[in-house]
């Protein structure tokens, strides 16, 4: 029972001096970097795929770990993506690096235009809007036949890497993928820790006293919505190059419920968790199916049972158990003051004093908003 409460306990943000941090994030990208150029294409392909995750998973924390609206209709946005790619490129004879800033500008505006509506919802009723626009997604592919070719999908060709880098596809398109994940993650996390991250928090778990206090509740959550949106269509740009094809049935209710597996395993409200969310829903349906073909299938719904009842806080909490008290005994560490990240939490649907209640024993909110 003890193991049980100690794995259910919120874990403050590692203290790292800024030294340790920037050295990690160094290191990090520097193996990243010289990955592929050891491996196989097909470990590559996985990488990528790894990748185009972590560039939507991003986006969709920011929207639900931050900002508390969950959304199950960003596989909509990042099936535009994929297929803006699709068809600028092979038909109309776009150069494929101009379609990444493209399906930013796109999803931006669809995403603000849909979350104008949407976000006035709240919890389960935003979830069951959202859900309806992953559902619908499929069918709206195949009734505009004639642009999206419909059942039978579209190949994709293009994307070759330049002469002068003397590198293979599989290797180039991962360099792609590996550069947007690195600008999108630095972006985030600026967001998230920053003056806009706290507004977020406000927010998300004292609405109207961030209101009153003149934080813009329904002009913030539709930007966070609209950027969020933005992502997932430069991960469908980017799945399209990995994959080399498009079709309907791969942006179904499976694609979005793989994205919140994604930010539920990897911590809801945690930037560096998203890597690790995004790393279980590439490699470990891949093992369960290698056990057991039908296993595949349960894996992300038995995932979610047990990380919501068992680590609410998803695997960084483990990572911050284990690393806190030997992070804590470095010497130069950053003080931890008011605009510090606090634990990730997962997003409570309603409110009202109940929640409210059951929230201020993780952190105070005054506290987050006398920073703003």
């Amino acid at each position: 029972m003890r193991m049980f409460e100690l794995l259910r306990r919120p874990r403050a943000a590692l203290d790292a001096p800024v030294w340790l941090s920037r050295a990690t994030m160094i290191l990090v990208v520097l193996v990243a970097a010289m990955a592929p150029l050891v491996s196989a294409p097909y470990v590559n392909f996985d990488r990528s795929m790894v990748l185009v995750y972590i560039v939507v998973g991003l986006g969709l924390n920011l929207l639900t770990g931050n900002t508390g609206q969950i959304s199950l209709g960003h596989g909509f946005f990042f099936a535009l993506g994929a297929y803006l790619s699709a068809v600028l490129v092979e038909n109309h004879g776009v150069p494929y690096l101009l379609l990444i800033p493209i399906a930013f500008a796109v999803g931006y505006v669809v995403g603000y235009l849909f979350g104008l509506p949407a976000l006035r919802l709240h919890g389960l009723q935003l979830a069951l809007a959202t859900l309806g626009l992953a559902l619908v997604t499929p069918a709206v592919i195949k009734r505009f036949e004639p642009v999206t070719d419909g059942q039978a999908g579209i190949n994709i060709f293009g994307a070759e890497a330049p002469e002068f880098t003397g590198l293979a596809r599989d290797q180039w398109i991962y360099y792609l993928c590996l550069v947007v994940a690195l600008v999108a993650y630095l972006v985030v996390r600026r967001l998230a820790t920053g003056r806009i991250g706290r507004s977020l928090i406000a927010i998300r778990d004292y609405e109207a006293v961030a209101t009153t206090l003149g934080v813009p509740g329904t002009r913030t959550k539709t930007t966070i919505f609209a950027f969020s949106a933005a992502l997932a269509g430069v991960g469908g740009v980017l799945y399209s190059f990995v994959v080399q094809y498009v079709g309907p049935e791969a942006f179904g209710l499976p694609l979005a419920i793989a994205f919140i597996t994604m930010i539920v395993v990897g911590g809801l409200g945690t930037v560096p968790g998203v890597v690790f969310g995004a790393f279980f829903v590439v490699y470990v349906p891949q093992w369960t199916a290698d056990i057991n073909q039908s296993a595949a299938g349960i894996t992300y719904g038995v995932a979610l049972i047990l990380f919501i009842f068992v680590l609410p806080y998803g695997v960084i909490s483990l990572v911050r158990q284990g690393f806190g008290p030997v992070v804590a005994r470095i010497p130069g560490r950053r003080r931890s003051g008011p605009g510090a990240a606090g634990p990730a939490r997962p997003p409570t649907p309603g409110g009202g004093p109940g929640a409210v209640a059951e929230r201020e024993a993780d952190e105070s909110a005054a506290t987050q908003l006398r920073t703003l």
